[in-house]
């Protein structure tokens, strides 16, 4: 289900003081949920929306999440998960919508450090009652669904195009992802908030998470682990059998983990991933965190998937993407590759830390906002790399690309391309693609210094926010009618405007 107004949710309004209503909703279809998956890369990556609910009304005031801290214990081999979440919102409300997994079971919920009765709850969602205090305590354990991880559902949309060999070198490794859109925790909506998670595993388990790791937590058994954000759109962690590899020293510290017997070299370069976040960040300005966890998965496809302080690299073990210049300066038909595989995923990925780390879109119909500007990011990452006559044919490429699939739905009508069209491509081209060749024109039309000061000053402005498509085209325009014209004819049609002709 996408449409997540009240009278669609079949809610009922119910006042009662002290005391919680628990109204039980109807899972999406499995199209919807791939859509909903495919929303992590972005920041959330996913990167992209919370597991049940695309679209939400527009929140009062008071029903803004401000911080949330998670405490819990969780078995990745059997899915069970028992935690505390404590959730903090700018004031009360009478009625507040969360949603949790199918599965968990409530054993106690506390609103204003008060105890509040529960009716009944059979997971999804439900409704509180609580208009006296904007503090909420839940108490939940159950089983989270061990569905395929993000990388298997959505490899079609995140791979960059080159499939594991057959008879490669071992199975996908045993990593699990819990996120938002697992719903493995209760949350309002995708709110920007503070983040604190403390997590129990097993022994010979790592984790790492939406945050700067801040040490182990106390655990009677198994390994304790803690991270903390001053603020992200949504918490995510993921599990596995993974180990350090190497540390990138600098003003932002980058960690890096593998698979036992991963070589980066193989792979990745060191030197680059250092070059292609000093790069943004010369651009951008810095993330404020200060560091950044990058884990190298085994998996079936070159993939990625970015959370605040957070990217999972997916590597086919089989296929060394460094193992011949062949290999490395292959052109594969996604949106997402424009050059070299690796460097082209990297660049994609590191830019979600701050186009969806530190601006967001606002629903899934915005999604391009931070897909279009990591893809256009990508793109003056290469013209600084490979210089002026490859940043044109890689952007003659992309138009090509985009032509392909114009006419089927605007950039702004992204859930709907993603729901009706079974061709990933389609989504790509409309929602990473023409944005970022949008993005590209601009630059020719004001200047590519005066574009990354708009741009600067909506990530300075607007921190930690999610933003719209219409606010988003007004305040890149700069209020210029004729420019947000054209900025329309980009985003809200699905038609590729014409070459613009240069201003003399």
């Amino acid at each position: 289900m996408i449409d997540g107004s009240s009278a669609a949710l079949g809610l009922k309004e119910v006042k009662m003081r002290n005391m919680v209503c628990v109204t039980v909703r109807r899972r999406c279809d499995v199209g919807a949920l791939l859509f909903l998956l495919l929303a992590q890369a972005g920041i959330l990556a996913g990167t992209l929306c919370a597991g049940n609910v695309a679209e939400k009304p527009a929140a009062a005031a008071e029903e803004h999440l401000l911080a949330l801290q998670l405490d819990g214990s969780y078995d990745p081999e059997r899915g069970f998960l028992e935690a505390t979440a404590r959730l903090t919102f700018a004031g009360p409300a009478d009625e507040r919508r969360l949603w949790l997994a199918d599965g968990m079971q409530l054993s106690s919920v506390r609103v204003a450090d008060e105890p509040s009765s529960v009716f009944s709850h059979e997971g999804g969602e439900f409704l509180l009652s609580c208009p006296q205090g904007s503090d909420l305590e839940l108490c939940y354990s159950g089983y989270l669904d061990q569905s395929p991880d993000p990388f298997a559902v959505t490899g079609s949309a995140l791979r960059t195009g080159r499939q594991a060999a057959p008879g490669g070198e071992g199975p996908v490794d045993d990593c699990r992802f819990l996120s938002y859109v697992r719903d493995f925790y209760p949350h309002p909506r995708l709110d920007f908030a503070a983040l604190q998670m403390s997590l129990r595993l097993p022994e010979g388990w790592n984790c790492l998470g939406s945050g700067v790791r801040s040490g182990g937590c106390p655990a009677a058994v198994g390994n304790g682990f803690r991270f903390e954000n001053p603020s992200a759109k949504g918490m995510a962690l993921v599990c596995g059998r993974f180990q350090p590899i190497g540390v990138i020293s600098g003003p932002l510290t980058v960690r890096l983990y593998g698979w036992p017997g991963f070589k980066l070299e193989s792979h990745f370069n060191a030197a680059e991933i250092e070059r292609i976040l000093s790069f943004y960040e010369q651009r951008f300005g810095p993330l404020g965190i200060r560091e950044l966890s990058v884990l190298f998965r085994r998996g079936q496809w070159l993939g990625g998937v970015s959370y605040s302080g957070l990217v999972v690299m997916s590597v086919d073990a089989g296929q060394p993407l460094r193992a011949s210049a062949a290999q490395r300066g292959s052109r594969l038909d996604s949106a997402l590759a424009m050059s070299d595989a690796g460097t082209d995923l990297l660049a994609h990925e590191f830019a979600h830390q701050w186009w969806g780390g530190i601006v967001s879109w606002k629903t899934t119909a915005d999604n391009w906002i931070t897909e279009g500007l990591a893809t256009y990011s990508s793109l003056i990452y290469m013209k600084e790399l490979q210089g002026e006559k490859e940043y044109r044919r890689i952007r003659s490429d992309l138009r090509r690309f985009v032509k392909r699939f114009a006419g089927k739905a605007a950039p702004a009508e992204g859930g709907k391309l993603r729901l009706l069209f079974k061709n990933p491509e389609v989504y790509q081209s409309q929602v990473y693609a023409k944005p970022a060749l949008m993005l590209a024109e601009l630059s020719d039309t004001l200047g590519e210094a005066e574009l990354l000061r708009r741009l600067r000053s909506i990530l300075e402005t607007h921190r930690y926010s999610s933003l719209g498509t219409e606010e988003f085209l007004g305040l890149l325009c700069g209020g210029d009618p004729g420019l947000r014209l054209r900025l329309n004819e980009w985003i809200l049609s699905p038609d590729l405007p014409g070459e613009m002709k240069k201003k003399k």
